[in-house]
């Protein structure tokens, strides 16, 4: 196998792992008048659509990972240490968000469960402290993977354009999540899966791309 192959194999994966926790996201956050806010839409989603979402979500993490190596060996020749540093802040982000989605079918489950009395004020205090804290963390890391990704860019030695700058996870998932404001019909869709739609678009740039360049 070739080491082209090798590389897209990889970052296919990294496109399989958005359509498919996407989808699992997609079952434990969907709401039809759209998020009402990322713990409180936990209140009254379908418990029995929420599970399988939660199995499909954590069983396919692991394929984020296998992307972001792709990612990594697609750079690593033009520049190994901006290539190394977005590879790991990959690695870094989807363990995070790994942890944060597995914590949103059982928190669903407490949430409804208590509604209503006293303990659901402690439960919503511990969840906010010990677990959503991590979505910022994991926006903090993708911010680093922005930098990382734009500097491989300006960098690279094998032919991809410049402008693929503009198509940085950031700015995607800003994109993503402002469509609540300017698309609401679509982005009631689209919000709920916000990293995973932003990383759908992300490796199916750099496939399409990569396999078009001419090495220098």
């Amino acid at each position: 196998m070739s080491d082209k192959t090798i590389t897209n194999l990889c970052m296919s994966l990294g496109l399989l792992a958005a359509i498919l926790i996407g989808i699992g996201e997609y079952m434990l956050h969907f709401m039809p008048e759209g998020p009402s806010g990322e713990i409180s839409m936990l209140f009254s989603v379908p418990l029995g659509r929420a599970q399988i979402g939660h199995f499909i979500a954590t069983a396919t993490i692991p394929l984020y990972f296998f992307g972001y190596y792709g990612l990594y060996r697609l750079f690593r020749s033009s520049n190994p240490f901006y290539a190394l540093g977005l590879f790991i802040l990959g690695i870094l982000s989807f363990t995070y968000g790994g942890v944060w989605i597995s914590s949103r079918y059982m928190a669903a489950v407490v949430f409804q469960g208590t509604q209503g009395t006293d303990l659901f004020a402690t439960m919503l205090h511990q969840y906010e402290t010990s677990y959503q804290v991590l979505v910022w963390a994991l926006r903090i890391l993708v911010l680093g993977i922005s930098f990382f990704y734009v500097m491989c860019i300006l960098k690279n030695k094998i032919n991809l354009p410049k402008w693929l700058v503009a198509f940085n996870p950031i700015i995607l998932l800003g994109l993503t999540i402002s469509t609540l404001a300017w698309l609401r019909p679509v982005g009631v869709h689209l919000a709920p899966i916000a990293m995973n739609t932003t990383h759908f678009v992300f490796f199916a740039l750099l496939l399409i791309y990569s396999n078009k360049r001419v090495s220098a």
